[in-house]
Order: structure tokens, then sequence, then C-alpha cells
């Protein structure tokens, strides 16, 4: 009689069913796997002997054939390595086998040690929380895996050790520790995560306001001027003053670092907003992600937080085109050969240049040696369409020394962020069944709605588009910034005052094509 265990893959973030189906017949003994298996599903089979022979079962002499279905989905990874072994199991004691309840509603998920250890696998968190949307509730996993999942609510795990325990448990009935209340997640505070404070970096009253209001409304920003200005500086300290993750961007955020294994036990999950340093030697594939196992990039593991690239114009121009789609869209599109994948790609996306080669052009202490020429050539790597993507273009002026010098208390980080909470608070309960989060997400059929102009506002943006000769992409971000911005001061509307100080975070002076 043909057995069926059910378990659970994966292709980026979207999970699928698998059904694997065990049968034997008289033929040569062996063990073939079917449906699409790659290299190390294939090796499994010599996995699944060497734990049986280790746990005391003789497998017998006839073809034992596991079909992975459907057939037409390409597995991979040795995640299928546990739901083989209890198929194979099941059809060698099948007069034997104790069958629970629940086990319709079962999953088996593991890689198997040659000594029947269970050992973990990557990608777990998206398989089990596409499983329970599907009405999936019970899960046998490795015991190294808990932590990753042990705060789902409604659903049971039997976290496993070793082969053994299924063996006990389906053919002796001795009973599995299950976890079945979802562990509460740990306090944390997020103005710890940011390595810079605030209150350690000296004047720039206009740059911290800004980056205050970046934070808020979640504005990508471009921050310009002389080697040492402090635009790196005020980038990191950006991380202190962004608002919390809720519990569901928490779970999305783990599940693309799941998918990459990178949740372990002192990080069972992404509680805080990723920041994301790209140093300009990273190639393409590295950012956008990809690969022959089609895995995220950088922008998809700064999903809901900060992607930098610090020295902007370092970086080749055929790197930064990559960011386009998922600056607009939110999201990557990853095609191969192979197939194509999406993944989550909605972060901040913060950025620093020096405004030429030798940094001090329009510099009002320090001469620029670059001719017109270089700085143009310099500042091309930077196409239109992208800066059309930046909310915020900012000048970073060097710092008196007198002020540098200076025992003034300045404003913390703690107390940025709580002006930006205010803003953020509005704006969750601005989009309360909307799938947006914060005013940088607003689509163009939102801006009506949410960003109504009286006349004044719409003459004098209109006024503005005209002289600044601003694309219609531009107004909808100088709209969505001037949203941002009375939501800071606590206005119900937008009024010139809020749309004239987003239209000061345009500062393109120090590009050429402006002069």
């Amino acid at each position: 009689m043909i057995q069926k265990i059910r378990t659970y893959t994966h292709l980026g973030l979207q999970g699928y069913e698998i059904i694997v189906e065990a049968d034997a017949n008289n033929s040569i003994p062996s063990i073939e796997i079917i449906g699409l298996p790659d290299a190390a599903i294939k090796e499994s089979k010599e996995r699944i002997r060497a734990t049986f022979r280790n746990v005391g079962i003789t497998i017998p002499n006839k073809k034992f054939i596991l079909n992975l279905a459907p057939s037409d989905l390409k597995k991979v990874g040795t995640s299928f390595d546990l739901p083989m072994a209890v198929a194979l199991l099941f059809l060698i004691f099948e007069d034997h086998v104790f069958v629970p309840r629940f086990f319709e509603k079962s999953l088996f998920f593991g890689e198997l040690g040659l000594d029947g250890s269970l050992k973990p696998i990557n990608g777990l968190l998206p398989c089990i929380i596409d499983a329970a949307k599907h009405g999936y509730t019970t899960f046998f996993i490795p015991a190294e895996n808990i932590y990753e999942v042990e705060y789902i609510p409604g659903i049971v795990l039997y976290p496993l050790t070793h082969f053994h325990q299924l063996l006990e448990f389906f053919l002796y009935g001795k009973e599995l520790e299950k976890v079945d209340q979802p562990k509460e997640l740990p306090d944390f505070d997020m103005t710890q995560i940011g390595s810079v404070d605030f209150e350690h970096i000296k004047g720039l009253l206009f740059a911290k306001r800004a980056l205050a209001i970046a934070a808020a409304g979640f504005h990508n920003l471009l921050l310009v001027g002389a080697p040492g200005s402090g635009k790196t500086l005020l980038s990191r300290a950006i991380q202190g003053i962004l608002p919390p993750l809720s519990f569901g961007e928490i779970l999305e955020v783990s599940q693309i670092y799941s998918v990459v294994g990178k949740l372990h036990k002192d990080q069972p999950l992404i509680l805080q907003r990723p920041y994301r340093q790209i140093h300009h030697t990273a190639s393409k594939i590295s950012i956008v992600g990809g690969g022959a196992a089609l895995t995220p990039g950088e922008v998809s593991l700064a999903h809901k937080g900060i992607l930098f690239f610090d020295e902007l114009t370092e970086f080749p121009r055929e790197v930064l085109e990559v960011l386009r789609q998922p600056l607009e869209d939110s999201m990557i599109t990853i095609s191969r050969v192979s197939g194509s994948i999406q993944y989550p790609a909605n972060f901040m996306f913060v950025a620093s240049m020096n405004p030429c080669k030798c940094g001090y052009y329009k510099d009002k202490e320090k001469a620029c040696i670059c001719s017109f020429a270089d700085i143009k050539r310099y500042q091309s790597k930077i196409s239109g369409p992208l800066l059309d993507r930046i909310d915020m273009i900012l000048e970073i002026p060097r710092i008196p020394v007198d002020s540098l010098l200076t025992t003034s208390v300045e404003e913390s980080s703690f107390t940025l962020r709580q002006k930006v909470l205010v803003a953020w608070k509005r704006q969750q309960q601005r989009f309360v069944g909307l799938s947006l989060t914060a005013n940088a997400h607003m689509k163009s059929q939102h801006l009506s709605q949410f960003i109504p102009l009286d006349a004044a506002c719409k003459e004098f943006l209109s006024e503005a588009a005209h002289k600044l000769t601003l694309s219609p992409r531009v107004i909808h971000r100088i709209m969505k910034l001037a949203r941002t911005i009375a939501d800071m001061e606590e206005k119900e509307q937008v009024d010139i005052a809020c749309l004239a100080e987003s239209l000061q975070y345009r500062n393109r002076t120090f590009f050429v094509e402006s002069e």
C-alpha cells in the first residue's frame, strides 16, 4: 500500500505543499527518489539507509520508490530527509504504525545525520507560516530550529533531536515533547540599536530635522557634502530613531533571513529594523539577489529597514541602475533560466556622496581642483531617473571648529525618536485596513484621498514645479514628504509651509546640470 507523508518547500517566500509518496516492489533492492530532486535530495537515500541501520531497522530487500509530488516542481535542499524516512518507515511497518488523530494536518521537516540525529534546515519559517495559513496545525521539526518558529500562535510543534523519537512515537505510542503555546517576544529598546546617538553630533540642526522627517515617513535620502562633514555619521544615527517593527513585520523580515540561514539561537527573529551598509565593490547579484538558488540580495535583506550606500558615486552605474525597480515597486523580481522569483524589497534608501572627485566642489573653505568635465563625469554615474526616486537631497556643510569643540547639549536620539513616533502613529491610524505603513509607500491613487490640497497649495506647487522643472514622480514625492512634515507638526492638512519645507529638502545645487 502506498504511504503518503506531507511536507512543505518554498520558492522565495512562497510555500508549496509536497506529498512524499512511498511504494515498494520486488525488483532489484534499491531506493529511488523521483519528482525533480536536486543532488542533495538524491544523496538522502544514503543518509536514510544509515539512519535506519543505526536505529535497528532492517530495510527489506525490495525496490523502494519515493516520489515527491507535484513532480513538475523542482525540489531543493535537505529538509526532505525526514518526511522521506517517515514515509519509508510507514511502508515497512504499515500494519504496526500508530497514527494520531492530527496526522492529516501534520508536516515533517529535517535533515538526517548518518546516526539518525536531526540537523537544522534553512527556510523553515516561511514554510510554516504559509502552511499554517492553509490549515496545517502540527509540525515535526529539528529541535535546533525551534527558536525561529516558537513565536507563531495557533500551531503545535514537536521539536526532535533524533529519528529514534519518531520510531518510538509511531511504533510504540510513546509521547513526544510538544510546544503548543507561543513564546512571548523579548522586550527590547529600539533606541539602543544605533551605533551613533544624535546628541554626539554637533550642530547640523537642519540635517537632524530632515533625518527625523525621513525616518518618520520612510523617505529615501541622499546626503551630499565635502569629505569629513558628517554624512556617514548622520546616516548611522538614523538607526536609533526609526519606529519599531510590528509583529507582522517581524515575521515578514525574519522569513527572508530564514531563507538565507541568518537566523540562529541568539537571533531567533529579526526584532529590529535591518541596517545594511553596502560597499562600492558589491556586485549586482549580491545587491538584487540571484545565484543558482535564487537567494535574496541586499535589497531584500534591508526590507523594512535601511539600505545605506556610502560614497554613492564610487559604485558602477550599472549597479546603481538595478535599484530603480525596488525603489519604485518595493519588490524585486529575479529572473534566471532556472525560474523567476519575487522577494519583498520595501526599504528606506539612504546614500551619501561627495559632490566631485576631490570632494570640494562649491566648498566655502577649500577650493575644488576638478575641471567642469571631471565633475560632470563624476556625477553622471547617478542617473536622472534614480535621483527622481530619492525624496530628500540634503547639503551637509562642514561643521565649524568652534561648534565642534563646544560643550553645549545636543538633542538626543531618544528625543528625536519621540517626535518620529508621533508622526508614525498618525500614519498607522491613517492607513488602517490598507497594506501601507508609511507616507512614502503611498501610490498615486492614494494622494487625492490622503493629501488633499486647497487652491493656494495647488497654485504654489504648480509654480514650483514649473520653475524647478519637476517631473510628475518628484511632485508626488514632494506631496508625500509634505504629508510627513504635517504629521510631525500634528497638522490635519498639508499647508503651504509644509510644501515649502519639503521643497527645501530637494537641494540639487551641487549637481552641475542644475546650473
